[in-house]
């Protein structure tokens, strides 16, 4: 049986000194708030999961009636991206409530309804959702991974080049992390900011 693997990421652009200076190169773009899909994200694995019926980068998940909230391992990735960040003589980021609210929303948004990525089904993407909790950023970035368990996502995020570029990302100094066991594996939301 393969081992269901799905990361996404996307890249965010920041206005700095009145020029457009990029932040991250990811899946996905946002130029002054405004999401621009683009279809290059790694993935693998995801084979037998069929694309979401707008041909958008969503894949449909089983829909989860019950969700386990996985605290824990939400702490540990943010211990594993914190040692990552040091080994390259970076800071730590801390962990902000307000982007872990968030970030918990998406997840269970994604498991209870049964699709996988930065947009919703109605279009609602990572820079909308942050602008809905009145969070304010001149930077940002999200990464999502589906995997069997802590270990192995913080492992693909790590080895993916694009996931790797916001986990190491200088500007960002904060992050929420939200971990939930749904159906089909556990789904991390990792939402970073300045």
């Amino acid at each position: 049986m393969e081992r269901l693997i799905k990361l996404t990421s996307f890249f965010v652009f920041r206005l700095a000194r009145g020029r457009l200076v990029r932040c991250a190169a990811l899946g996905f773009a946002c130029v002054l708030g405004i999401g621009i899909p683009n279809p290059a994200f790694a993935a693998q694995s995801v084979a037998d999961l069929p694309n979401s019926a707008d041909g958008g980068d969503r894949i449909a998940l089983t829909a989860s009636r019950e969700i386990i909230e996985r605290d824990a391992d939400a702490r540990a990735m943010l211990d594993v991206l914190n040692a990552e960040r040091a080994s390259q003589g970076l800071q730590p980021l801390a962990f902000d409530p307000r982007l872990g609210a968030v970030a918990h929303a998406h997840a269970v948004d994604m498991a209870v309804r049964g699709y996988f990525g930065h947009e919703t089904p109605e279009g609602e993407g990572p820079f909308d959702r942050l602008s809905r909790a009145r969070l304010r950023y001149a930077c940002a970035g999200e990464n999502l991974a589906l995997d069997a368990n802590v270990t192995a996502a913080s492992g693909e995020l790590w080895r993916s080049t694009d996931h790797r570029s916001n986990i190491l990302e200088p500007h960002f100094a904060r992050v929420g992390i939200a971990a939930v066991r749904a159906a089909d594996g556990e789904i991390f939301v990792e939402d970073f900011s300045d």
